[in-house]
């Protein structure tokens, strides 16, 4: 009833006030969202904004990189941001802790995305390119009329003190080439039999900016890296566990295969496995393994093009690429899957789902999807039905602040990152709340006020002892419907319904989150294991 009454309210006033144009222009009370935080940078902007599920701001950093548009919040609590010439990491509180001008440090500038390591260090995407001639020499094919001829390699970065830091990892596409065009030259060799290589001379229709990566992921648990080439259509994975001198052989690593790649899929045409009617990717961007939820291990992936061919709509997938602990299957010569595991392609808001460029998408812990469309500064979260429940316009461009109803240009965003609550990032951090970000929005302020409606009845929750060896206890006025209690990486490891209390006895030392839900209803608690 509540639900109902809510919902005839928000139309009432929608009706009155006119639709949002900017900040949180929709909010399905009514279906099941992703709870957390979400960051974001309009790639004009020299801001970058975390906020909730509401709108409103959490925490903000100012006067950022000159057209930064790599944020990521770590999980020691800071933020690390890139350009195309410069790095950072900044605190909580906006502090600078570290930073390079890569051109000054390394004599390249990077371009595109960059990838967090667990270990403090970074993951750049850096062109690396060949002249003509380099190539002939390598069995280019001699018809190639371009001067250049570009490539990818990734250096992985550590940062050094306040302003320094050292390459301590490199990786080449140009060592992983093979060629069927000249057998005189080095590569040589049958392109369908060595899917492990890249064909340098696949006609895919962008001559001398061959590859175009646009996304790296890394997978701790794995030791792998994904990347994701624009131009030829494909997604690959490579080891990362090898030396700079394994990486730029054929052998070597945890699985033995150098820096060939271990996976790739999107179109088995760049290997001579298939033809235009194969393709399952098109122009994609934000490769990524689902870290979280039902779907966890499989990976995730925006395609500009819908469905491989067609650009009059975007879609977003999830990959089951059938690995067992990293070891990846064919199937006739073609690495497996043969199909999406799950895909939408949707309209939100009466447009049809499209980005020409950038985008991404996440998946989270409750299974829905954030897709993050990036000429529209436009971050919706969709569940797997197919639902669109939330939808956030990026109010803000070229360090000014749009008015609500204004139609809002020059909003984009490369990537747009939900954080669960539960984030260890979060620890021992203080939100900033300053509310939402533009003047007047009818959503967020019904929004903060249903949520403040509902904390209260949790009002009175005890929770005890804390910290506790065994028996956690719930001093409530009624049952606890559900107890839910996840680890630092946010994976659930236990969960007990109508009870007031759970035994903690059987986990491992450490911080944990513990939700408690009762109805519609939920609140969490950290609670050290001792």
């Amino acid at each position: 009833m509540k639900n109902f009454i809510y919902s005839i309210l928000l139309l009432f006033i929608n009706l009155s006030n006119g639709q949002e144009t900017i900040g949180l222009v929709f909010d399905d009370i009514n279906k099941e969202k992703s709870e957390g935080f979400t960051l974001f940078k309009a790639t004009s902007d020299e801001r970058v904004f975390l906020i909730n599920n509401c709108g409103e701001v959490v925490n903000q950093w100012n006067n950022s990189i000159d057209g930064s548009r790599n944020n990521y919040f770590l999980e020691n609590g800071n933020l690390l941001q890139s350009s195309g010439f410069e790095a950072q990491l900044r605190d909580w509180d906006n502090n600078i802790l570290w930073g390079i001008n890569y051109q000054d440090e390394f004599g390249f500038r990077i371009h595109h995305d960059i990838e967090p390591l667990p270990n403090g260090n970074f993951l750049v995407l850096v062109r690396d390119v060949y002249s003509n001639t380099e190539m002939f020499a390598e069995g280019k094919d001699t018809s190639f009329s371009g001067n250049n001829f570009m490539l990818e390699k990734i250096i992985e970065i550590e940062p050094v003190g306040a302003n320094s830091a050292n390459i301590v990892w490199e990786w080449k596409l140009f060592d992983h080439l093979i060629q069927d065009f000249d057998s005189s030259k080095p590569n040589y060799g049958v392109v369908a039999d060595n899917p492990q290589l890249l064909n340098m001379n696949y006609d895919g229709g962008n001559p001398e900016n061959f590859v175009h990566a646009n996304a790296i992921d890394y997978n701790e648990e794995l030791d792998q890296i994904a990347i994701s080439s624009r131009h030829l259509n494909e997604v690959f994975v490579i080891d990362h566990s090898t030396t700079t001198a394994e990486a730029a052989s054929h052998a070597g690593g945890i699985y033995n295969k150098g820096g060939d790649f271990l996976w790739r899929w999107g179109n088995p045409a760049v290997y001579n496995m298939g033809t235009i009617d194969d393709r399952k990717l098109g122009r994609q961007h934000d490769i990524k393994w689902i870290t979280e939820g039902p779907n966890q291990g499989k990976m995730s992936v925006f395609s500009n093009d819908g469905y491989g061919v067609d650009i009059t709509a975007s879609s977003i997938h999830i990959i089951d690429q059938n690995d067992s602990n990293g070891i990846y299957s064919m199937s006739l010569g073609k690495f497996l899957p043969e199909d999406y595991f799950w895909s939408y392609d949707g309209v939100i808001l009466g447009e049809t789902m499209l980005g020409s460029s950038r985008c991404g998408m996440q998946i989270m812990s409750n299974g829905n999807a954030l897709i993050n469309e990036s000429e529209k500064g436009r971050i919706t979260e969709v569940d797997n039905l197919g639902n669109v429940v939330w939808v956030y316009i990026i109010p803000v461009a070229n360090n000014t602040v749009f008015n609500q109803t204004d139609d809002p240009s020059d909003n984009a965003s490369f990537r747009a990152h939900r954080y669960p609550s539960n984030y260890v990032g979060f620890n021992g951090v203080t939100f900033n709340n300053t509310g939402k970000i533009e003047d007047v929005n009818v959503l967020t302020d019904d929004c903060v006020n249903r949520l403040s409606i509902e904390d209260s009845q949790l009002v009175g929750l005890k929770v005890y002892p804390n910290p506790t060896e065994d028996i956690l206890n719930f001093d409530f006025t009624q049952l606890i419907d559900e107890i839910e209690v996840y680890n630092i990486t946010g994976k659930m490891v236990l969960r007990k319904t109508d009870s007031n209390s759970i035994n903690l006895e059987n986990i491992t030392k450490g911080l944990y989150m513990v939700k408690i839900s009762v109805g519609n209803t939920s609140k969490y608690v950290k609670v050290l294991k001792n």
